[in-house]
C-alpha cells in the first residue's frame, strides 16, 4: 500500500462524532498519516470542522482540521485518500462503507455491520494482523481491484484479546476464559 516514508492521506467519515474525533486526535499524532478528508452528516456538510462540531476529547482538536471543510460522507468528495478510517454508526455505515470499498478505497471500520462476513478481516493489531491476508480473498469474490474492508472487533473484546494473546503465546492454548462485561445499556461506555 505504501512505501515507508510515504504519508497516507486519510479520510475520517464520522468526523464529528465520538469515535471520529478519537480517530483524528490519532492520526494527527501518527506521521505515517495526513487528515486529507472529513466526512459527517448532511447537517455537518459545508461546515468548517470547528463549526461542525461539540469537541468532547480531552486532547485540543488539532489546528491542522480546525478549518478544514467537512463533506457529505460520499466517495467522490475523498478523492487523493490513501485510506478511509469510518467512525460512522451501525445504522448508516453499511451502505456508505460498501460504496467507499468498491470505490477502491481501503477502509478500517469500527461499526458492527461487516464483522460476521466471512471475507473481511476482524483484526486486533498485535493479536491476529496474520487475518489481512484474507483481503486477497475479498477483493476476488467482490470484484474489487484495490478497495477492501477491515473491521476491529467489539471494545470488550479488544481489551481482553491482547493479555489473552500474550497469556496464549507464553503458556499455551488457554482451555477455559469466564469473562463478564458490565457495558452501560447505551452502549456508549
Amino acid at each position: 500500500m505504501s512505501s515507508p516514508d510515504r504519508v497516507l492521506n486519510a479520510g475520517v467519515l464520522g468526523a464529528t462524532g465520538t469515535v471520529g474525533q478519537r480517530f483524528i486526535v490519532l492520526l494527527s499524532q501518527n506521521p505515517m498519516f495526513r487528515i486529507h478528508a472529513l466526512g459527517a452528516s448532511e447537517r455537518s456538510s459545508g461546515k468548517a470542522y470547528r463549526l461542525a462540531t461539540k469537541w468532547k476529547m480531552s486532547d485540543q482538536m488539532p489546528v491542522g482540521v480546525r478549518d478544514v471543510l467537512v463533506n457529505p460522507c460520499d466517495p467522490a468528495h475523498f478523492a487523493g485518500c490513501d485510506v478511509v478510517f469510518s467512525g460512522l454508526d451501525a445504522s448508516v455505515a453499511g451502505d456508505i462503507e460498501k460504496a467507499f470499498f468498491e470505490a477502491d478505497f481501503a477502509v478500517f471500520s469500527n461499526a458492527k455491520n461487516y464483522r460476521m462476513q466471512p471475507d473481511v478481516p476482524l483484526c486486533v493489531p498485535v493479536v491476529n494482523t496474520d487475518h489481512y491476508a484474507i483481503i486477497a480473498a475479498q477483493r476476488a469474490a467482490r470484484g474489487l481491484t484495490r478497495g477492501f474492508i477491515v473491521t476491529n472487533s467489539n471494545c470488550s473484546t479488544s481489551g481482553l484479546v491482547v493479555p489473552l494473546k500474550a497469556l496464549q503465546d507464553r503458556f499455551g492454548a488457554l482451555s477455559r476464559v469466564v469473562v463478564t462485561t458490565m457495558q452501560a445499556v447505551s452502549g456508549a461506555g
